[in-house]
């Protein structure tokens, strides 16, 4: 990840990039709902069967008052537990969080100032409050800061306020809870810090693995680029009907031994990143480049009954293609096409370097159709013809003798019917 993106504020510890900043409080909003959820229940089930009953036992000054504070209690944290289930708490996270900890603040303080032994027991269990403010709420570091010293600043005006603290119990009482505060902060800051650093590690590796996934399509076909991330191996297939494209061009080793190098590679990398878009476009799934031919397929390795059409569109298009760029362009290109349709073996090969390829005789006859046709046309085997006569107008070429092949029924493609 960008180090400028990724970059956070020394002492609020805010990402600088405002939308990496809403992915990361969404996603601990996210994860904090469950834990939350918990301590509410846990909240509510201590009233209920600890505290309530403790109260009663001890005979405290509170039990008069229990069913009232039980009821505001139980009623707090159910409004908060429904509260959990909005949206609006996925958004509001902090904010919510930090108005419940300063109204816990008050309930707390309400509750130990009827204690007669207030001075022991209130500052005790408003630590043990600030404590969790820094560390249960789940709040970053600055609402925690901001919970932490409003609730220490409303315990101690409150209560001063009242007379509860008077002389230097006020002091005693400000002294330790501003080194609880401190400590508090120490904590939530190294947590937060952590938590953040955590957050762009696991973002690092996403982005990582994305890209991985996206350079192994970039070399096999989807369908089997998933099954060897999920397997380790891909298994080989022979597909019954399939339809293979050839091209090549016209007098591309006299124009490779006068070109500069650097042009070259530039030519055929625009004109074969063009061609990629075309097979994209046209649903076929191209197969490799050796030197200046080019190799794509369709019916594979997801079959489609139309797989011979698309493999004359793109060739169709190949062509046009080559035709408007000669225009402007100052080296001009002249392509054959040719294409036959049959059974293949698909498969992934190689151990290090993944290499997807076919096999067949389907694939040397479509050669044969590239070699033995003429240029700027597209020339179909009989076999491919028959699939796509419905669809194309065709010219008979007769029968060509084909390398290696004997004589072959061939047709050029004139156009789409």
């Amino acid at each position: 990840m960008n180090s400028d993106t990724a970059r956070m504020h020394r002492l609020t510890l805010r990402f600088a990039d405002a939308e990496l900043e809403k992915d990361f409080s969404e996603e601990q909003a996210q994860k904090s709902l469950r834990p939350i959820r918990i301590a509410l229940v846990c909240a509510a089930a201590l009233t209920l069967f600890v505290l309530w009953p403790a109260i009663v036992w001890m005979n405290s000054p509170f039990q008069e008052r229990m069913p009232e504070l039980a009821a505001v209690t139980l009623a707090t944290i159910f409004a908060v537990y429904a509260l959990t289930h909005r949206h609006v708490f996925l958004v509001r996270h902090q904010w919510l969080m930090l108005a419940m900890a300063c109204l816990m603040s008050l309930g707390m303080m309400r509750a130990v100032s009827l204690s007669p032994t207030f001075e022991t027991n209130g500052f005790f269990l408003f630590s043990i409050h600030l404590f969790s403010i820094y560390g249960v709420f789940r709040l970053r570091f600055p609402a925690a800061v901001a919970g932490g010293w409003i609730s220490m600043a409303m315990y101690l005006a409150i209560l001063g306020a009242f007379g509860l603290l008077p002389g230097l119990k006020i002091y005693v009482h400000t002294v330790a809870l501003l080194i609880a505060n401190l400590w508090g902060m120490l904590i939530c800051y190294q947590m937060d810090l952590a938590t953040r650093r955590a957050f762009l590690a696991v973002r690092d590796v996403a982005v990582a693995q994305k890209r991985s996934e996206q350079l192994l399509l970039n070399i096999l076909p989807a369908e089997l680029a998933q099954e060897l991330s999920a397997t380790g191996s891909a298994r080989p297939a022979r597909h019954e009907s399939a339809t293979i494209l050839f091209t090549d061009f016209s007098g591309f080793t006299q124009a490779a031994s006068s070109m500069p190098a650097e042009r070259m590679v530039a030519e055929l990398n625009e004109i074969f990143a063009a061609f990629d878009d075309i097979t994209d476009a046209c649903g076929v799934e191209k197969i490799k480049t050796i030197g200046d031919a080019y190799m794509a397929a369709a019916g594979l390795p997801k079959p489609c009954p139309d797989h011979a059409q698309r493999c004359v569109r793109a060739g169709l298009c190949m062509i046009d293609y080559l035709e408007v760029r000669n225009t402007t362009a100052a080296f001009k290109w002249s392509l054959r096409v040719g294409i036959h349709s049959g059974p293949v073996v698909a498969g992934v090969v190689g151990k290090r370097k993944y290499a997807f390829d076919i096999w067949g005789d389907t694939v040397n006859v479509a050669s044969r159709m590239e070699s033995s046709g003429e240029l700027g046309r597209v020339n179909v085997s009989a076999y491919t013809f028959d699939l796509i006569q419905n669809d194309f107008e065709c010219e008979y070429r007769g029968k060509v003798n084909a390398k290696g092949k004997g004589e072959i029924d061939m047709y050029f493609v004139k156009g789409m019917l």
